[in-house]
């Protein structure tokens, strides 16, 4: 990820495990990934996590 690239570890690893949250726990998923939602609900839910 970018964040590693620029030296943000720690914040890189808190966004991946949020996505692996998000998508392990919830059914919220972009249409890329079979789901409906949008953008911003998957970002929602991401935060959420955060």
């Amino acid at each position: 990820m970018m964040l590693e690239h620029l030296g943000h570890d720690e914040a890189a690893r808190r966004i991946t495990a949020a996505i692996a949250a998000v998508l392990s726990q919830t059914r919220v998923r972009t249409p890329d990934l079979g789901g409906t939602a949008t953008t911003d609900e998957f970002a929602e839910a991401l935060i959420a996590f955060l």
